[in-house]
């Protein structure tokens, strides 16, 4: 009987061993991701650190349920940054139209959803998706950006815009933030927002149509821009009033919905209803306000559904049937007119060049200097000509710059900086930039970039610059041997 005992209770150990042994072999299931097959918006909506906003996130959800109350084909899932960084592949999903990065801190963002997250995103923008960054959401899709006078490129940034500043102080100084206007008639929340030529960045150089600007403040700064599949606003169209804010009213709010509901549209191929502006601008009422027999969108004088004017911008100067220059001779009988499209009937004189260089006899007119090694003259990579000004291996942290003479351009309008460069194997840690200096100024970026961007033969680069600019300068910074920067053909145009 003890045997027989025995014998039991050995197989029943035995048998929970195997047991065990089974569970503990069987490998674990997937993370879950939470995006269906219905589900055509995501938005990144973790909180604390690394996350998006308290309010942001509560203000997005806010809107989108209020997008999807007024059509049901509105389908959104909220993801983590578990989610974001690779458990759903926002690829794999045929329905996924648009990903949103709300506000909060783009450092701590990029940070949090790094690489992983990075690629996950750029892959879903490669393959047609949509993006939309509201105010941290921007400067997280730039490529580096000025906060408040400092500079930073974080490595992690998606890097599908260019170089962008903030916040604009003049407005609200962050972490104020105030209800500001905005040139289409609406008012929306300002908290710390990016824009293009304010202090750091050229004045009307950015990529993208500026779909409305900042009315409190000149110089036509861009609040919301259209870039292809990427909508980017500075303001909070998505804020809900008395929800952790003050100052916004339930009107504005419900205008504010339809224009971001009008723009995500636009730029994300979607055709989800949005009910009409309770008081509409004159290109999305349905009249036709300037009496051309064409209405909102089909009338040549309206670039966007918000624009507040229909009136149809006037005939180039070569097709006005005006003699604009007084000689006695009108459009196309003018032979200073090339084609119906000139715009300019007088004289052509041309431009000025006020500097050049195609480094032929060296660096005569330029100064090296920093703790990497110099730029010289080169031979081993040029766009024409035989040689070029290069520099390769500076070191690692180390930049090298090469700084023009000074030149005088006070007398003409407008000036334009043209060079090609070449850029070889720069990885995340390189450096490349382009900048100039006005009279008694501090130095002001035309071009910066990194991570082996556009690597391969010449460039061809064009920026309008100030008149008071009085020198330019360019650097590289670079740590392998294989790696380099080159410049050839630079000139400075003045008319």
């Amino acid at each position: 009987m003890k045997n027989t005992i025995s014998l039991i209770v050995l197989f029943a150990v035995l048998l929970f061993i195997f047991s065990v042994s089974l569970v503990a072999a069987k490998p674990p299931k997937p993370p879950a991701c939470s995006i269906q097959e219905d589900t055509n918006i995501v938005f990144y909506g973790e909180t604390g650190r690394g996350g998006v906003g308290a309010p942001s996130r509560s203000w997005m959800i806010h809107f989108l349920d209020w997008w999807q109350g007024e059509d049901p084909n509105v389908q959104y899932v909220e993801l983590d940054s578990g989610e974001v960084k690779g458990e759903c592949d926002l690829t794999g999903f045929p329905n996924l139209k648009l990903y949103i990065q709300p506000g909060g801190d783009a450092y701590l963002q990029q940070k949090k959803l790094g690489q992983n997250g990075k690629d996950n995103i750029i892959n879903f923008l490669n393959g047609g998706g949509a993006y939309f960054g509201a105010c941290a959401g921007w400067y997280y899709a730039a490529t580096d950006y000025y906060w408040e006078g400092d500079y930073y490129s974080h490595p992690y940034l998606l890097k599908i815009y260019n170089t962008i500043e903030g916040s604009i102080q003049e407005i609200a100084d962050y972490p104020d933030y105030t209800v500001t206007p905005l040139d289409n008639g609406r008012n929306a929340i300002y908290y710390g927002g990016p824009t293009v030529g304010w202090r750091e960045t050229l004045p009307g150089n950015y990529d993208g149509i500026a779909d409305t600007t900042f009315s409190a403040i000149g110089g036509d700064l861009p609040a919301v821009i259209k870039y292809g599949n990427i909508l980017l606003s500075s303001v909070h169209l998505e804020a809900y009033e008395n929800d952790d804010i003050s100052g916004l009213s339930t009107a504005d709010r419900v205008e504010n919905y339809k224009y971001l509901a009008n723009l995500i549209n636009e730029v994300s191929g979607t055709t989800f209803h949005v009910p009409p502006y309770t008081d509409p601008p004159a290109c999305s009422d349905g009249i036709d306000n300037d009496g051309d027999s064409l209405i909102d969108m089909d009338d040549p004088g309206c670039d966007s559904a918000g624009d507040l004017d229909e009136t149809d911008p006037a005939p180039p100067q070569c097709s006005d049937d005006i003699d604009n220059d007084g000689d006695g001779f009108t459009d196309m009988a003018d032979q200073d007119c090339d084609s119906p499209e000139d715009d300019d009937e007088s004289p052509y004189s041309g431009p000025v060049e006020i500097f050049s260089d195609g480094f032929k006899s060296g660096l005569g007119l330029w100064t090296t200097y920093g703790t990497g090694t110099p730029w010289s003259q080169r031979s081993d990579a040029a766009y024409e000509g035989g040689y070029a000004a290069g520099v390769k291996r500076t070191g690692a942290g180390s930049d090298s710059y090469m700084e023009s003479a000074s030149f005088d351009a006070s007398g003409y309008s407008t000036v334009t900086l043209e060079y090609y460069r070449k850029l070889k194997g720069l990885d995340a840690a390189d450096d490349f930039q382009v900048e100039y200096r006005e009279m008694g100024g501090g130095w002001l970026t035309v071009e910066h970039l990194g991570n082996g961007r556009e690597n391969g033969g010449f460039v061809f680069r064009s920026y309008t610059i100030p008149n008071t600019t009085s020198s330019i300068r360019v650097k590289c910074e670079c740590g392998a041997v294989s790696e380099g920067c080159w410049i050839d053909n630079i000139a400075i145009t003045a008319e």
